[in-house]
């Protein structure tokens, strides 16, 4: 016998619905689609979008900074800017390199000028050859006069350097024997330059200057003491010297007896260029080397005299 199975219904399909999506407008009129040639109108937005493209209505603060505040401000902000150091600009290797570091930054801090508050007095020897000068007589003035340097004929360089270490109040004295005597000349040529200042010498001592072009005395020079030998040696003695400028420079020429080589060991040149130099001193209100000489010797009496008194 047969069995008949009854026959199942389907389920009916129930409708989803999302909430998502009931906010929704149709796609076109009436649920149906639109037509081609609609497909590129502007879709209408919702409300809510609409409200994101609206201009706020709250007025902006536009009420201006006190004036005394700004100041302040402006003030704190540029005294910080103000103590940040400089820096200097390294290159890639440089930034680990802390010897080049430092070097960079001293290069970049500008140095103190410092002078000598002393007077410059400079002795020049001359050309020892061939019985020019032993430069004896220089040596001895030299290391006998508290402060005094002494410089070779060709140290020009030296000796202007060391010039120019005195402060610019400062006298300057120059003094050379022979070709020494012609140095001092060129070195008094070349401080009197801008490059050099204009400095002045107030004391040049010629001592039988053998050289060339050493006759004519820039006018930066005050005074000029010529000692010229008399005959000796042909060709080797010293000529009359002559001012450039006779308002700002005082010459002195003077006939010595004495030969070439001997005349800076004669006690009475070395008598007058010690006084003429003591005159340059005093004229400024500088110490007067005669009398700090001979406090030295009373000082040192008096000290020989209580040591004695003791024993």
């Amino acid at each position: 016998m047969t069995t008949v199975q009854p026959k199942i219904q389907p389920k009916s399909r129930e409708v989803i619905k999302n909430e998502n999506l009931k906010n929704l407008k149709p796609i076109g009129d009436s649920g149906k689609a639109l037509h081609a040639s609609k497909a590129h109108a502007p879709i209408d937005i919702s409300e809510t979008a609409k409200t994101l493209n609206t201009t706020p209505t709250q007025p902006i603060n536009t009420t201006p900074l006190n004036n005394e505040k700004a100041a302040v401000a402006a003030s704190d902000v540029a005294q910080t800017l103000a103590k940040i150091p400089v820096l200097p600009v390294l290159a890639p290797g440089e930034l680990k390199d802390t010897k080049k570091l430092q070097e960079k930054i001293s290069d970049n801090t500008p140095p103190k000028l410092s002078f000598i508050k002393k007077p410059a007095v400079i002795f020049v020897e001359g050309f020892s050859l061939f019985g020019l000068s032993d430069g004896d007589g220089i040596k001895d003035m030299a290391d006998n006069m508290p402060g005094a340097k002494r410089f070779s004929w060709n140290e020009q360089d030296k000796i202007i350097d060391e010039i120019k270490k005195h402060a610019p109040d400062q006298p300057v004295v120059l003094v050379g024997h022979s070709f020494g005597g012609d140095s001092a000349v060129e070195i008094a040529n070349s401080l009197n330059t801008v490059k050099n200042g204009f400095r002045s010498i107030d004391l040049l001592v010629s001592i039988d200057s053998v050289g060339m072009n050493n006759t004519i005395i820039p006018m930066n020079v005050k005074r000029n003491l010529n000692f010229i030998a008399d005959g000796g040696m042909p060709l080797i003695h010293g000529n009359p010297d002559i001012a450039r400028n006779g308002d700002y420079t005082e010459v002195v020429n003077e006939l010595r007896p004495e030969i070439h080589s001997k005349m800076d060991d004669s006690q009475e040149i070395q008598f007058k260029i010690f006084e003429s130099i003591n005159d340059v001193l005093s004229e400024g209100n500088h110490q007067d080397i005669f009398e700090e000489i001979q406090k030295n010797d009373q000082l040192r009496r008096l000290i020989d005299n209580q040591i004695h008194s003791k024993l």
